[in-house]
């Protein structure tokens, strides 16, 4: 029996992971899945962690062949098997990577306005641009998406706060909710590393504006390299501190 795995990721993205064994299935996707939403992603050579929203699971007899069909026609008549398969295997979770969680405006639509869809996508390269700098330092970014409301959102976004090993916060266009999610984070005793871009997303050719005494303390980017460079200087300058253990109590906001 053939496993067959869709990774749902943030942004409505998704990756294959295809014709596994049900060991490979369960040691590689759905094991990891279930034990912290993340999933170790091979291709090109190249291993990234990625957070998995939604799991779905396919069986078959038969191997998949490229060649001869496209992927979502040869499971077009199959049954998602996700929740039986994932109910099974909760007894045979373990831990690993460190969690980061991004604060990110969710603006814009997917399939809204051109103007929507632009900022849609401009927050979601952003976040991808995020997500393979951390990848780099054996951790994953989380992102509470609006896409996959799964339960209460504040709640979420404070239990996966409370689960990172920092925060990684982008507060470009002002965003009430993401000042919001950074104060969290900075009561909590998270360590943050702020970033955000010279202009505004929103609205193009107006200077972003920080509030507060944050201001210090913020990575500014006008694109995606800058960005990865100034996070990855930021993540290495405050290295001891980002990846410190932590049993509670306050720390310092990362800079760079």
């Amino acid at each position: 029996m053939y496993y067959h795995t869709v990774l749902i990721l943030p942004g409505a993205r998704q990756r294959y992971l295809c014709n596994l064994s049900e060991d490979a299935a369960h040691a590689e996707v759905i094991e990891p899945f279930l034990n912290d939403g993340v999933v170790r992603y091979a291709h090109g050579g190249k291993v990234t962690p990625f957070q998995v929203v939604d799991l779905r699971i396919y069986k078959t007899r038969e191997a998949w062949n490229k060649k001869q069909a496209r992927f979502e026609d040869f499971i077009a008549n199959k049954n998602n098997v996700s929740k039986a398969v994932l109910k099974k295997a909760q007894a045979r979770v373990a831990k690993t990577q460190f969690r980061v969680f991004v604060v990110m405006p969710i603006q814009g639509e997917r399939y809204g306005t051109q103007n929507e869809q632009r900022v849609h996508d401009e927050y979601n390269r952003r976040f991808i641009a995020i997500e393979k700098v951390l990848a780099k330092q054996r951790c994953v970014a989380i992102r509470i998406d609006k896409e996959v409301p799964l339960d209460d959102l504040v709640r979420r976004i404070k239990s996966e706060i409370g689960r990172s090993q920092f925060v990684v916060a982008d507060l470009t266009d002002e965003r009430p909710s993401c000042y919001f999610e950074s104060g969290y984070a900075e009561a909590a005793g998270k360590p943050i590393v702020y970033v955000a871009s010279k202009q505004s997303v929103a609205a193009p050719g107006t200077a972003t504006r920080i509030h507060f005494d944050v201001h210090m303390h913020v990575n500014f980017f006008s694109n995606h390299k800058e960005l990865q460079e100034k996070l990855t200087a930021a993540i290495e300058k405050n290295r001891e501190l980002l990846f410190a253990n932590r049993s509670g109590g306050s720390e310092p906001t990362a800079r760079a």
